[in-house]
């Protein structure tokens, strides 16, 4: 089995286990967030998590995380501080 079917897999029993729990979606993505089953946050296994996580998070409309905002830039020109 490949390591986007193994994450799957993985995800999807976590998906169950949160459901039964009663676990909201937003519970639900952390939990599967919080259980990766690599040791390390690298390499094809890592890639292959980040796929199928993006996929999977899609069908079953659980939440994607979000880049937070940037800060504003003080330096920028037309702040009205001129």
């Amino acid at each position: 089995m490949s390591w986007y079917a193994n994450s799957w897999q993985h995800m999807l029993a976590v998906r169950a286990e949160a459901a039964t729990a009663g676990k909201d979606a937003s519970a639900t993505a952390k939990a599967i967030d919080a259980s990766y089953p690599y040791s390390e946050r690298s390499g094809w296994a890592y890639k292959a998590w980040l796929d199928a996580r993006r996929d999977f998070f899609r069908q079953h409309n659980l939440p994607m995380r979000r880049a937070k905002k940037p800060e504003p830039d003080l330096l920028k020109e037309g702040d009205g501080h001129a």
